[in-house]
């Protein structure tokens, strides 16, 4: 008797044993789902978008070049509006504000020397400097005073502050006029104040960045 009693409660207990396993198995699987979920949700989306970034340094006026640009992946939400997507477009053109490595180029700090970004209110005017010397140091993006002298002596501010886009190639030969004529970026309500001083020389300071 006591043999049987051992064999029927083994046969008891695997069956105990069979009808739970199922279930062990039925939650395991939910745990690796559970933990499976998770760590799709923490891990970041390592697609991207590319865009140009300085890869140095570059002070304001610094003509692009394709050593100092590189192509890098921004998550989407984090990609500035206007930014370039391609090296070949920016190249050779300059900037109007000074970048840090790794900063995004987008369209309103690469200046087009040709048009303004687009729903500027801005206007470019050209404007001839009297001292071509001193416009020598010039280059675009750099930020400039504008000053003319007087008939009467002394000098005025014409205006406080202007961005030059472009500086205008001289002609060479005896017809070439004196003067640096340069490309600016100023307001229309600037662009009139200089109007005003048209025929009298105009000279600049270079304003810190």
């Amino acid at each position: 008797m006591g043999i049987l009693q051992r064999v029927r409660r083994t046969s008891s207990n695997w069956v105990r044993t069979s009808r739970i396993r199922p279930q062990r198995i039925i939650a395991a699987l939910c745990l690796a789902c559970a933990c499976a979920l998770v760590v799709w949700a923490l891990t970041p989306n390592e697609a991207g978008t590319a865009i140009v970034v300085a890869k140095t340094d570059l002070a304001p006026g610094s003509e692009l070049d394709a050593g100092d640009l590189a192509l890098t992946d921004f998550p989407p939400d984090l990609v500035p509006d206007k930014a370039f997507s391609s090296i070949a477009e920016v190249e050779g053109r300059h900037i109007s504000a000074g970048l840090s490595e790794g900063s995004p180029l987008t369209e309103s700090i690469v200046l087009d020397q040709q048009a303004l970004p687009e729903g500027s209110r801005d206007l470019l005017m050209p404007i001839r400097l009297a001292d071509d010397a001193s416009a020598a140091l010039l280059q675009p993006g750099q930020r400039i005073r504008l000053f003319s002298s007087l008939p009467d002596g002394g000098s005025e501010v014409v205006v406080e502050k202007v961005t030059i886009a472009r500086l205008v190639d001289k002609p060479e030969g005896i017809a070439a006029e004196s003067g640096q004529l340069v490309s600016v970026i100023l307001s229309a309500e600037d662009a009139g104040r200089v109007a005003e001083f048209a025929g009298l020389p105009i000279s600049f300071a270079i304003l810190p960045r």
